[in-house]
């Protein structure tokens, strides 16, 4: 009988690439590439698992569509992922890197406003004086909409940030951010404050839950675990 494949998503690319790769090493998993660009390779005495190489948004895309079994990403894309998605995948392990954190952000010009319950004033100034919504730069919009409904704000309108978030405020395309801020530095340098933080990130162990049924995945979930 044919033995199932256990398929393993991992990072292509950057530092977190290189802390994946070591919480393999560390648990004696040895990942065997063609070469450095290969995206397929494979561990050494495990004849029955395929290492994958994604970019950390493809890896939550695949774990949730069941074409990967275990994966490393990030915990924010778990959670702006759709419900459809989110909801077949589990959280294993939150790792102890990757860390930063998904914050609201405005202006330090707005002396005002120090709190969520202060944007829900700003929000309604800015359609009564300046006869539109709020505007919001942000890569999130799930989690985005999901805050702003938690406190009760409903004058606003996200915009999608395809680059630099942070500097959306400066160009004049949003009025306040939401974006990942892993030391700060950044915000301070485009003049932002935090007035609250969504959600704690970092680079997790996750699981496709019908993977659980495959013979081994409980036992690559459980080295993969130890960080």
């Amino acid at each position: 009988m044919k033995k199932e494949i256990i398929n393993i998503l991992t990072l292509s690319k950057g530092r977190m690439k290189s802390e994946a790769e070591r919480v393999f090493k560390k648990n004696k998993l040895k990942i065997i590439q063609q070469s450095e660009r290969s995206l397929i390779g494979a561990i050494k005495g495990y004849p029955s698992i395929r290492v994958l190489y994604m970019n950390a948004t493809e890896i939550i895309e695949a774990l949730g569509k069941g074409i990967g079994d275990i994966g490393i990403s990030g915990k924010d894309l778990w959670r702006e992922s759709e419900p459809s998605i989110q909801s077949k995948i589990s959280l294993a392990k939150e790792y102890n890197w990757g860390k930063s954190d998904l914050v609201v952000a405005v202006d330090n010009a707005w002396l005002d406003c120090v709190n969520p319950t202060d944007l829900e004033d700003i929000s309604y100034e800015f359609y009564q004086k300046k006869q539109r919504l709020m505007r919001v730069a942000t890569k999130f919009k799930n989690l985005s909409h999901e805050w702003f409904n938690s406190k009760g704000i409903t004058q606003y309108e996200t915009i999608t940030s395809l680059g630099a978030t942070e500097g959306s405020n400066k160009l004049g395309t949003s009025d306040i951010i939401i974006d990942l801020s892993s030391t700060g530095e950044t915000l301070r340098q485009n003049n932002l404050k935090v007035i609250d933080t969504i959600l704690k990130s970092s680079a997790c162990l996750f699981y496709s839950k019908k993977s659980l049924k495959k013979k081994g995945v409980k036992k690559i979930i459980k080295l993969l675990s130890k960080d």
